[in-house]
Parts: C-alpha cells; sequence; structure tokens
C-alpha cells in the first residue's frame, strides 16, 4: 500500500522493510528504509525501549521526582513524545505511524512534527513537482525528512541551490 504513494521517480529507489524475529523476547522486530539500497533509517525495538528508560530516568533525575509512580509515567510520556519527534521510535512506533499515513492527507502529513510521516510526504506522488519545489525542510529538520527531499528533488530534475 505504502508503494503505491511513491513518486514514479522514486519507485524501485526507495523501500520500506520490517523483520519480525518469532524466536527472540516478545517477537522483537524492526523497520528500515532504504534509499538506493542504502539504510537511512532505522525502528528497532530494544534500542528504541532502552533509550526511552534512559530518557525518563533523567527527567525523572533532572526534577528529583522518585518514588511518584505518576511522574514516572508523566516522564515516560515525555521521553516518547521527544523520541517521536527526534524520529527514534520502536518498530511498533514507526508501524502505527506508517498506517496512519495512509490516511492523512498530504497537506496534513507535510505538516507532521513526525519524522518519519513528513520525509514520507515528500516522497508522496500526491506532492506535485510544483509543490514539491516550494517545500524546502529547514536546517534543523531530521535527516530523513532532508535525504528524501534531496533524492526526490534530484530525481525530478529540481536544482536544490535555486533562489527560492
Amino acid at each position: 500500500m505504502l508503494d503505491e504513494r511513491l513518486a514514479a521517480s522514486l519507485k524501485g529507489r526507495l523501500a520500506i522493510h520490517q523483520a519480525r524475529y518469532r524466536h527472540s523476547k516478545e517477537e522483537l522486530g524492526r523497520i528500515w528504509i532504504q534509499l538506493d539500497g542504502r539504510e537511512i533509517a532505522a525502528f528497532s525495538t530494544a534500542p528504541a525501549l532502552r533509550r526511552r528508560r534512559e530518557i525518563a530516568d533523567e527527567l525523572m533525575d533532572a526534577n528529583d521526582l522518585w518514588g511518584s509512580s505518576t511522574a514516572y509515567h508523566e516522564a515516560d510520556r515525555t521521553a516518547l513524545e521527544l523520541m517521536t519527534k527526534r524520529g527514534e521510535q520502536s518498530d511498533y512506533t514507526a508501524w502505527h505511524d506508517l498506517e496512519a499515513y495512509l490516511s492523512l492527507s498530504i497537506d496534513a502529513a507535510l505538516l507532521s512534527p513526525n519524522p518519519l510521516i513528513r520525509g514520507l510526504a515528500f516522497a508522496d506522488r500526491r506532492l506535485g513537482k510544483r509543490r514539491l519545489m516550494s517545500q524546502s525542510p529547514g536546517v534543523g529538520e531530521h535527516a530523513l525528512i532532508r535525504e528524501i527531499y534531496a533524492a526526490r528533488c534530484a530525481a525530478e530534475g529540481i536544482d536544490l541551490d535555486r533562489d527560492v
């Protein structure tokens, strides 16, 4: 279904893969995105869970909130929001975002704060060449967004050094 959304200029070049490791604890898995056979993003359960706990613990330490389960749940929620904004997700979260992307309008996808959704919007066939030229990821944008944008512009013959 996601392949159907790809711009013709990126078909065969941009691919989304998923692996599920059945015999591992909790059937951990991985989702990764490749551009021209090179991995440009990966979402994996174990590292994401580890990172989420590290961030939540840092928030608890910084605010000296240990001993309160309510505070830890809030720190955990904040950690998840920060990770999503940074594009550090588990495969489960990435899968959920990929499914959500399929029901979004191109306008909503382009405005999404989620790097995975916003990156896919730049590869979307619903984003025409004229509108693509009017878009430009900022310097602080996630690397996934910048990479897909640059690949799409190159594939469409759009000079990134043009005056906007």
